[in-house]
């Protein structure tokens, strides 16, 4: 007989696997969106999301952008992330912060039929958009990585991940029951991937995006050459990592 533990278990299991959500609008025949998130997080300032729309990149017809927001949160915005066909698919995750959960929307434009949008419910714990300021360290920042697979041939698309150690703070505290300004944001504004100079994708940042952020995108491989990523804060400062791509 399963034990009642165990039963409770299967069901927190269950609740906190990623499902994708569905697609609306008139677009949705023909361009599909998802949106891949926890219904529960147990984390509130870090939870992961994966967005991508199934739609062709080609020159003259792609999606060059995907915004994703909460609009109930304090930070409602969680960024706007722009691809070029180098990227071959339109796709990203991350991993953002919430204060208070609800029907996370995410919205596609492409450069034919303008825009077409996915929702997901996701459920946290209250002050996932707080964080003492006295706890955000800016002398840490830095150290830029960027990885790509150990095999791979030209015309593949392979997945990238770009990491860099950076704090992020809402300026938002959560008290009494509520957020409260003390202090400025201070989070990673952009994110510019290259190949050769060519952009790739250009990933617009606010401080709802989680801290020492593993960003995770995608790259159609032309042939050999260089592949950059630059990040910038909104102190000003930036980053830079580059891997060369050497087809097989």
């Amino acid at each position: 007989m399963l034990s009642r533990r165990a039963f409770v278990a299967g069901a927190a299991a269950l609740l906190c696997r990623p499902r994708p959500a569905r697609a609306e609008g008139r677009a949705a025949k023909d361009h599909v969106l998802r949106l891949d998130l926890p219904i529960l997080t147990e984390d509130p300032a870090a939870v992961p999301v994966i967005v991508w729309a199934e739609h062709p990149m080609e020159a003259d017809h792609y999606v060059r952008s995907i915004r994703v927001a909460l609009p109930t949160d304090p930070v409602p915005e969680k960024g706007r992330y722009g691809f070029t066909p180098l990227a071959g698919r339109a796709w990203v995750s991350l991993q953002m912060r919430s204060g208070a959960g609800g029907l996370v929307q995410a919205e596609a434009e492409d450069t034919r039929h303008g825009r077409f949008v996915a929702t997901g419910e996701v459920r946290v714990a209250e002050g996932g958009c707080g964080v003492g300021p006295d706890r955000v360290r800016k002398d840490t920042a830095g150290n830029p990585v960027v990885r790509l697979p150990r095999a791979y041939r030209a015309g593949d698309i392979i997945e990238v991940r770009a990491r860099i150690d950076h704090a992020s703070h809402t300026g938002l505290a959560f008290k009494n029951g509520k957020y409260v300004r003390e202090a400025p944001e201070y989070y990673l504004t952009q994110m510019l991937a290259t190949f050769d100079g060519r952009p790739v994708c250009d990933f617009r940042l606010t401080s709802a995006v989680s801290a020492n952020p593993l960003i995770r995108f995608t790259v159609k491989v032309p042939g050999p050459g260089t592949l950059r990523v630059l990040w910038k804060n909104s102190d000003g400062q930036s980053w830079e990592a580059a891997q060369p791509l050497k087809p097989a």
